[in-house]
């Protein structure tokens, strides 16, 4: 059964994203690594980003889970669920909370990007840490 509902307006500013992406991009990292968006059968999406070899390797950040159970499936109508696990940031959510995903993002890189020469940083609402 197909749901209709009132379209989400929501932008999202790739510029950053696409920055930090072509600093990756070295001749070797693209043909590895990368970063994925997809489409989830519940309905969602799932977006997943490889930090290996980045700026951003071996950092880590609080695990944000918003409308979801423990074992990070939804609960509810509206959910995300962001973390790095194993230089990966993961991240998931309905529909309408894709450009979420993004900020989420782009608020763990600035946290690593202004550390000021220490271990921590803030985060999405937490610490974002160097493992």
């Amino acid at each position: 059964m197909n749901k209709k509902s009132e379209p989400v307006v929501s932008t999202i500013d790739f510029a950053s994203l696409i920055d930090w992406y072509v600093a990756q991009c070295d001749g070797t990292w693209e043909h590895q690594y990368g970063l994925k968006l997809e489409t989830l059968d519940n309905p969602g999406w799932l977006l997943t980003i490889d930090l290996i070899h980045t700026d951003l390797q071996g950092w880590r950040m609080p695990e944000l889970r918003e409308g979801c159970g423990p074992d990070a499936n939804p609960v509810s109508p509206r959910w995300i669920h962001c973390a790095v696990q194993d230089n990966q940031f993961k991240a998931a959510c309905d529909p309408t909370q894709i450009a979420r995903l993004f900020q989420v993002f782009h608020e763990f890189r600035l946290s690593q990007a202004t550390r000021s020469g220490s271990n921590q940083a803030t985060a999405a609402g937490g610490t974002a840490r160097k493992s």
